[in-house]
């Protein structure tokens, strides 16, 4: 949802504000550092001072910003970087910010409360000495407390919230006076007197609930798809990893040799939701129960729809066939009597694929077979 996140993409290696990084723009002046640049501007390296120069290697690519935070001791105009999201977020649903900071070596201080603000209209970036301390709410602040203080290291700002539905603009900074804050004398050394940083790979994403297909039925020695998600990036573990193709993909393909229920959870900007399939195993094509049940087959098999379903049923008094699709859901029921010994069954009326007939017999199932409908 944030173009150019990464701040790779530029259109002047002379010029040293974001807005060379189209489309941020920053409040009250934010630099942009890239290493195409001079040496006073460049990456890794930043001649700022002469005494005391910075450096920091982007956390991804050749390029970041740099963008003033607080001067804990004074009254400080902070600077913004902003950007118009690629769409405006929906109503409801919930968005994770994501971005990494690391503090400048001459800096004295280090700081907490780091905002994200989400909003419906821009700001202008052409006027100088705004100052958003007061009459803005962030919708993501980072941990108070919480002092991002590493020079050597990028740290990571995250968290969700819920969208209003409104929310098309992004703005990263300092969104409280000195007051609300936690500062530190990090670097006592520095020979500035405040707290600035650099920011790398700023995104934002949805925030999608990790999925299980429908609980679902196989005959031993077939395999099922049990995940639904759409995600390649997020953590997932699924549980038990007993016949499954891979225990941290997002769709695996399951092979039990019993019935089994999984566990699948997914982790995705420090949210973690969970779901469950249950695979229900039966042995392959025919099967009896008991001596007592006898001979419950399907022909022909493949078939356009029709076929017929033959069996013999001793001590039975009452039965009924099912048919489920591959995911579980039921497709077909009826009634057998169990003084005839077949049925013949109409249902050309489904698509082509895989189907599982159930037999059951005194309110036990039986019998499961697999048929295979191709029109």
């Amino acid at each position: 949802m944030v173009p150019n996140g990464n701040f790779e993409v530029h259109f002047d290696c002379t010029f040293n504000l974001i807005e060379s990084s189209y489309p941020w723009c920053g409040l009250n002046s934010v630099a942009y550092l890239n290493a195409c640049m001079t040496p006073t501007m460049g990456v890794p390296t930043q001649y700022w001072s002469s005494t005391y120069p910075s450096y920091q290697v982007p956390h991804s690519g050749s390029a970041y910003a740099s963008f003033g935070f607080a001067i804990p001791t004074n009254t400080y105009v902070a600077r913004y970087p902003h950007i118009p999201l690629k769409d405006t977020l929906e109503t409801g649903k919930i968005y994770c910010v994501t971005y990494y900071v690391s503090l400048w070596n001459d800096c004295k201080y280090s700081a907490d409360k780091f905002g994200a603000l989400l909003t419906a209209i821009p700001f202008n970036c052409t006027v100088t000495s705004q100052n958003l301390y007061t009459g803005y709410t962030p919708q993501v602040v980072s941990t108070p407390g919480l002092l991002y203080d590493d020079t050597l290291n990028w740290q990571e700002v995250s968290g969700v919230f819920t969208a209003t539905g409104t929310e098309a603009y992004l703005t990263i900074g300092n969104f409280f006076p000195n007051a609300a804050h936690t500062y530190s004398i990090s670097y006592p050394g520095g020979v500035r007197n405040l707290a600035e940083y650099y920011l790398d790979d700023v995104s934002l994403e949805e925030v999608e609930v990790v999925k299980a297909r429908n609980d679902t039925s196989i005959v031993l020695g077939d395999s099922v798809i049990v995940g639904a998600n759409l995600g390649e990036a997020n953590l997932y573990n699924w549980q038990p990893t007993a016949g499954l193709s891979c225990a941290n993909c997002p769709n695996p393909k399951a092979s039990p040799t019993i019935t089994t229920t999984y566990t699948v959870s997914k982790t995705q900007c420090k949210v973690t939701t969970t779901d469950v399939i249950k695979v229900s195993v039966s042995p392959t094509g025919l099967f009896e129960l008991s001596k007592e049940y006898r001979s419950i087959k399907i022909y022909p098999n493949p078939n356009n729809g029709n076929f017929t379903l033959s069996y013999q049923l001793i001590n039975v008094t009452e039965a009924d066939v099912s048919v489920e699709d591959i995911t579980g859901k039921l497709i077909y029921t009826a009634k057998l009597d169990v003084q005839n010994r077949s049925i013949k069954m109409d249902l050309s009326n489904l698509r082509n694929g895989i189907y599982f007939v159930k037999v059951k017999g005194n309110k036990e199932i039986i019998s499961v077979n697999k048929v295979v409908i191709n029109n």
